[in-house]
């Protein structure tokens, strides 16, 4: 091997980060419709007279703003990717822990979203 294509191996051009920002949004999207619908029956919940209605509300309203948070993080994944990521798999996790059943989709693609902007 020459001198110059040792070096070509060893520089890399920054990564094309389209896929992490593709399903952070999308997962994002999934998380906010979660969290209303999770609003939805909380309020439901409420007219009924239903005991720990509003702590379901509250869950709904908590997801709604994680899942902006992962749409916004996964914008500026490309200034720091690792911090990034480390933030949006914290989100996924948020967003699941919030509205548990509903949150599996969403709290998935973006918990992937973040994995995948952890690789170099």
């Amino acid at each position: 091997m020459s001198k110059n294509s040792q070096t070509d191996l060893t520089t890399s051009a920054p990564r094309s980060r389209t896929a992490e920002l593709v399903l952070g949004i999308i997962g994002g999207i999934f998380g906010i419709i979660a969290g209303l619908l999770a609003m939805t029956i909380g309020g439901i919940g409420s007219a009924l007279e239903a005991s720990g209605s509003a702590g379901v509300s509250n869950l709904g309203v908590g997801c709604i703003v994680v899942s902006a948070l992962a749409i916004i993080l996964s914008a500026f994944i490309n200034r720091n990717h690792v911090l990034m990521g480390w933030l949006i798999i914290l989100c996924g996790i948020l967003n699941f822990v919030f509205v548990s059943a509903f949150g599996i989709l969403s709290g998935l693609l973006i918990v992937i979203a973040g994995g995948l902007a952890l690789r170099k």
